[in-house]
């Protein structure tokens, strides 16, 4: 008979195999992506293809477990996940040179490659959670019979591995990072052996099969449920991730606080501790819900911390509902593999919902309401308000009642937008007594939007219209998400690279460009305004004295622009002038291009002896296949979002960048930037090559140039020697030349430390 101490130290040994194999799923999914980035270019797409390969092999490494533990007995289990992790570490430590992209479509080439360089080790990983915890459940540990609290160990694992890697990131080189991760798998190898070993010796261990028939099997509705309740808080999760970048704040890591709250209540919901049911997480899932449509309705933006947390706190209120209910449904322990195959399988298509479908779909973030009205539909309160109906034709009237408050929900937001018939009966005859105490007609629409939450709110007074508070409720918030005031949207496009938008406000005097909530560009649409370079573009401004010193002397003539915009430096070139912009995301090309919103390039390609060319492609791989020696003048400007393309910034970048100048050529970097200091990582790079740097920090926006749209601004101009400055090299202080810090690290393509960069 085992000792207590002895039963412990089973129980430590699994939670431990199962909380490490966790972390390290978690770091190494960062890590690899960025080896792909300089090589793919920094696109967005890089993270949802990782993605989408690491959750599909997450689902087989489940599907195999769950078939090893249903075909083979557990004394022949252990050596056959013993041969899967040996077979592992035989590619170990991983690869993280890659070769160049197959031409065509990247995304297979990269699925290839993360499969190559990772994918037995992650699968084998993948496989070790649910077999630790199948494999514990036959043993004589008194926590055998529900085995289910080390699902918890495994979501704080995967925790721990978030926030580790953000922490090691800076401190050490990709390569580094391999040699530690793979050293971590070896360890999980080791425990996992020992872990199969001391279940194989305990009295209690049998085979699955003959464990497992005594519970009989398990109806197709359960296995539905799993599925659903794991897919909608996946689904939320990334919408709204999505909703925070865009809407709210766009800043660095915005991603890593949801993810971090998902896994928590994750943690929480199997815990054997417990914290609530999900009845009385449903309870208040409705105040959640009330508090993302009020701030929806009533577009409230400031302050960003409090928008940022009432977004959060709904979110872990509805996740910790929807995973309180999957903990709560879990299945005796014989049927453990086949419950987080389900599980996994819900989050796959959940995740599959948010990034490949929904932005196919929708031209807002419109995941974000319709997960939210999915959560409030899976209360335990909605549920038996709908299977307690009298007869089936009532529940069909309930049901129909439903949707028919979703679409007058959205419609009555969809009033407000602009050209609509009804905008003017619903805000002007309906609802007049909101003028009076509104102070001016936009924020009278908005009380008139907040108003529409109140039939909502009303409905939860009566249980039994649970399902039309989730109906009402979803269509308020879809239609808040894509209606807005302040302003007629004249385009929004959707990609991976986020949600473009072209705003004309102020009657038509100025269109605006957004991505997200940063504005990438600005254009007066009357009079002379129609030709000035706005924004951090103007002529008073760095960029101008860059231009109005090369022009006199001939050095304006070939010239590359990373990142478009609205096309705004394009208003500067003149006869003989080549410009060659690279822009990744084709959409901003589509509207930058279109004159309907932005004139600026169709106006430069209207005066003679110009030629503007449009280059579909990441900044630094166009450069790279541009000639030598080709540029007078190449400009960055791709660093004023709250993701920066590090893989611009690295010694290797520069290099390109500098082989392609001609000999008196300039660099002028954008880095204005709410969050990061980008000067000194520039002028370390410009000192590992030998070049000097200066940087204007321009913020001198007096009446007249606030009316012009003048922004403030912050570039660095690097060159060659300082005599190829001209005139910026003696206008200090207008001009300062930049120091390197010696102590600062040198970005590179294997190290770079964003978070170092950080104000």
């Amino acid at each position: 008979m085992k000792s207590s101490k002895d039963l412990f130290g089973m129980k430590g040994r699994f939670a431990l195999a199962i909380f490490l194999s966790a972390a390290l799923l978690f770091t190494v999914q960062p890590m690899v992506g960025q080896t792909l980035l300089p090589v793919l270019g920094g696109s967005p797409a890089v993270w949802s293809s990782c993605m989408l390969f690491f959750q599909a092999v997450l689902l087989l490494g489940y599907l195999y477990a769950h078939a090893l533990t249903k075909r083979v007995d557990g004394q022949r289990q252990w050596a056959a996940h013993g041969a899967i992790l040996l077979a592992a570490s035989l590619v170990l430590p991983l690869a993280i040179e890659v070769d160049a992209p197959w031409p065509g479509n990247p995304r297979w080439w990269a699925l290839r490659t993360l499969a190559a360089v990772v994918g037995l080790p992650f699968f084998a990983l993948a496989a070790t959670a649910p077999l630790l915890q199948q494999w514990f459940s036959r043993t004589s540990d008194p926590g055998a019979r529900d085995p289910y609290f080390l699902y918890a160990a495994s979501n704080a694992g995967s925790l721990l591995g978030l926030v580790a890697y953000l922490a090691i990131e800076p401190l050490a080189a990709r390569k580094a990072q391999a040699l530690g991760w793979s050293a971590g798998f070896w360890a999980v190898a080791a425990l996992v052996t020992a872990c199969g070993y001391a279940a194989r010796r305990s009295p209690a261990y049998a085979p699955a099969r003959a464990r497992g028939k005594a519970t009989g099997s398990l109806p197709m509705s359960d296995r539905a449920m799993w599925v659903v309740l794991a897919l909608v808080p996946s689904a939320l999760l990334l919408g709204v991730t999505q909703h925070l970048a865009t809407d709210v704040v766009s800043a660095p890591l915005v991603w890593a606080v949801p993810l971090a709250l998902y896994l928590l209540t994750f943690v929480a919901a199997f815990s054997a501790r417990g914290f609530g049911t999900a009845r009385g997480w449903g309870t208040v899932a409705p105040v959640a819900a009330l508090l993302v449509l009020v701030v929806a309705l009533a577009e409230v933006r400031y302050p960003i911390i409090a928008v940022t947390l009432a977004h959060l706190a709904a979110f872990t209120v509805l996740a910790m509902m929807c995973h309180a209910r999957l903990a709560e449904r879990r299945p005796h322990a014989a049927h453990l593999t086949g419950y987080f195959v389900c599980v996994s399988l819900g989050g796959v298509l959940g995740g599959l919902f948010a990034t490949l479908v929904a932005p196919a779909l929708f031209s807002s973030v419109l995941e974000y309401p319709l997960a939210v009205g999915a959560a409030v539909l899976l209360r335990p309160h909605t549920v038996r308000a709908d299977i307690t109906a009298r007869s089936p034709i009532v529940r069909l009237l309930w049901r129909a009642a439903a949707v028919a408050l979703l679409i007058a929900g959205y419609w009555l937001v969809s009033a407000f937008d602009e050209g609509t018939t009804g905008r003017e009966w619903v805000s002007g005859g309906l609802f007049a007594w909101t003028r009076a105490l509104a102070a001016d007609a936009e924020s009278a629409e908005r009380l008139v939007r907040v108003t529409f939450a109140v039939p909502a709110a009303l409905l939860l007074l009566r249980p039994r219209a649970a399902l039309l508070f989730a109906g009402l409720t979803t269509g308020l918030l879809a239609a808040a998400s894509t209606v807005r005031t302040g302003g007629e949207v004249l385009v929004r496009e959707r990609t991976f690279f986020g949600v473009h938008q072209v705003t004309s406000v102020q009657d038509g005097a100025w269109h605006v460009l957004t991505h997200g909530t940063t504005t990438h560009g600005l254009q007066g649409m009357r009079g002379k305004l129609r030709s000035l370079p706005t924004a951090y573009y103007h002529p008073s401004g760095p960029i101008g004295d860059v231009v109005f010193t090369l022009v006199p002397e001939g050095r304006f003539r070939e010239v590359a622009v990373v990142g478009l915009g609205a096309g705004a430096l394009a208003a500067y070139a003149g006869n003989g002038v080549r410009m060659d912009f690279f822009e990744i995301d084709e959409a901003v090309i589509r509207i930058a291009d279109d004159p309907r919103y932005f004139t600026y390039l169709s106006d430069a390609r209207a005066r003679p002896g110009i030629a503007i060319r449009m280059m579909p492609v990441d900044g630094r791989l166009g450069l790279k296949a541009a000639p030598a020696g080709s540029h007078d003048l190449i400009v960055l400007d791709a660093f004023s979002s709250d993701v920066i393309p590090a893989h611009l910034l690295t010694r290797e970048a520069v290099a390109i960048y500098e082989s392609r100048l001609k000999s008196r050529g300039l660099l002028a970097f954008h880095v204005s930037s709410r969050f990061f200091d980008l000067p000194p990582v520039i002028a370390r790079l410009a000192a590992d090559r030998g070049l000097v740097a200066y940087v204007r920090h321009d913020e001198d926006l007096p009446p007249d140039k606030r009316a012009e749209a003048k922004r403030a601004s912050t570039w660095v101009v690097v060159a060659r020697d300082q005599r190829d400055l001209g005139q910026l090299a003696r206008s200090a202080p207008r001009w300062i030349r930049l120091s390197a810090n010696a102590a600062k690290p040198l970005w590179t393509d294997d190290y770079r430390n964003v978070l170092g960069a950080l104000h």
